[in-house]
């Protein structure tokens, strides 16, 4: 079953992010101070994502996926 971890891109939509076809998630900070994290898919396109959300944001939706067996 899918597990899915709602986010905001940098110019403020609301996605929702399957964690099943999630390879990496790195900080992501610009010039300009905006600060957040990008998403790295598998596969698929697009092959990445900005998102407001910070690591630690991310991280336990995801380890929470992995520890159901997901």
């Amino acid at each position: 079953m899918p597990s899915f971890v709602k986010c905001t891109t940098a110019e403020g939509q609301s996605v929702r992010v399957n964690l099943d076809h999630v390879a990496m998630i790195e900080p992501y900070r610009t010039e300009r101070g905006f600060s957040g994290s990008e998403v790295v898919f598998s596969n698929g396109s697009p092959s990445s994502i900005i998102v407001q959300e910070n690591q630690e944001q991310l991280s336990g939706p995801l380890f929470d996926a992995v520890s159901r067996g997901s």
